[in-house]
């Protein structure tokens, strides 16, 4: 990891370190290993400087030891205490060393950190510090690096929140690694358009259920960081009705759309596969770019409910247990229709990130995956940011 930095001496000892193989690591001290690694290069490097051997004398002396210092290093193994550092008798020689290295981990700790934020498995990361730089790092050494960024995660997750959110999207969204266990994990998303037109995902919370108290839970936690709701203007939510209640006990009185994309995915399943295309038809129709009133809407859906309900009745009743909250959207501007009407946003986002959950090959506990989500999340705002909503009049 350090080649370019050892003095000659220090090669071999370093070469035989890196023998050290996955199998064989548990039978070494790797700090052990690269304290004697450094502390030789500090000795050759000190001998430079000084111009003799330890004990020597001779014309070549140019300064006098004054015994040593100790002090500690930050590597991505851990941190080495008690790293033993020549001292001048008069002072003022600082290790090259030090700063080089300190570099050279800085760069290596931002390569792993821009592809761990990237969502690249800890085993490619591993794969490209090696054709990148030559550098042999493990996936178990860059899992504990990333652990390290825990608390950039918690700070995201408490940061204040600004109460400027007109569009409040909300869904449950399941996850699944195998090492997480069999059980999936269920990822309570909010995702939000401010009055400006920018787009962002405000948070999310892992959970195991989608009951009314988890996301009443996490609901009253974003109401306390700032987001009150007093310029929301609609909320976009699936069929839950847990979270319909959750939303009615901390945001009462805000219109709530459910989404259509659910809903009519509801209405298919209870229709045979021949008629989905027709069944199909006549919903996309209605809900189409040219419908812009709720009364048009209304007009169009009775035409399709008197067409279907004899040899479909189950799939009316689907469609008619939710419609009081289907045609909120209406209420908006007409430009805003699209993209208010489904949770799609929400199913696009975190369609990327299963794939990179899946593509995990180690998440070792749920601070690991709260750290992926967040990493992803990032990613993702980034590239929202680019793509506001149109909000000129």
């Amino acid at each position: 990891m350090i080649t370019t930095l050892l003095p000659n001496h220090a090669t071999s000892i370093y070469k035989e370190m890196q023998q050290v193989t996955e199998e064989k690591i548990a039978e070494f001290d790797i700090k052990k290993w690269l304290k004697q690694v450094f502390e030789s290069c500090l000795e050759e490097e000190f001998m430079g400087v000084v111009g003799v051997n330890p004990y020597e004398r001779g014309d070549q002396r140019q300064h006098q030891r004054n015994g040593f210092y100790e002090r500690s290093l930050d590597t991505v193994y851990g941190w080495l205490e008690g790293l033993r550092v020549p001292r001048l008798r008069e002072g003022g020689w600082e290790p090259s060393l030090f700063d080089k290295y300190g570099r050279r981990e800085r760069a290596l700790n931002r390569l792993i950190a821009e592809c761990y934020w990237r969502g690249i498995s800890t085993r490619d990361v591993e794969h490209i510090l090696k054709s990148l730089s030559g550098i042999t790092v493990s996936a178990s050494t860059v899992s504990r690096l990333t652990s390290r960024w825990q608390s950039e995660v918690i700070r995201w997750h408490t940061r204040r929140l600004g109460d400027n959110y007109v569009y409040l999207f909300l869904d449950g969204v399941w996850i699944k690694n195998r090492s997480l266990g069999k059980t999936k994990r269920l990822v309570l998303v909010a995702y939000g358009i401010r009055e400006d037109g920018k787009r962002e995902i405000i948070d999310y919370q892992l959970s195991v259920t989608e009951k009314q108290a988890h996301w009443e839970k996490f609901l009253n936690y974003l109401r306390h960081r700032g987001f009150e709701g007093k310029k929301l203007k609609l909320i976009i939510t699936d069929g839950c009705h847990g979270l319909w209640n959750a939303i009615d006990m901390v945001y009462p009185g805000v219109d709530h759309q459910s989404c259509l994309a659910h809903k009519v995915r509801n209405v298919l399943d209870k229709v045979k596969k021949a008629d989905h295309d027709a069944v199909h038809k006549g919903l996309k129709k209605i809900f189409s770019d040219k419908i812009t009133t709720e009364k048009q809407a209304k007009k169009l859906i009775n035409r399709w409910k008197k067409k279907w309900k004899r040899k479909y009745p189950s799939a009316i009743k689907s469609w008619e247990r939710d419609e009081e909250r289907l045609y909120s959207y209406f209420k908006c501007p007409v430009k805003h229709h699209k993209a208010i009407r489904t949770t799609n946003h929400i199913e696009r986002q975190f369609k990327e990130f299963r794939r990179r959950m899946k593509a995990q090959e180690l998440i070792p506990n749920v601070h690991a995956a709260d750290r992926m989500l967040y990493a992803l999340t990032q990613i993702r705002n980034e590239k929202l940011e680019n793509y506001p909503m149109d909000f000129t009049q």
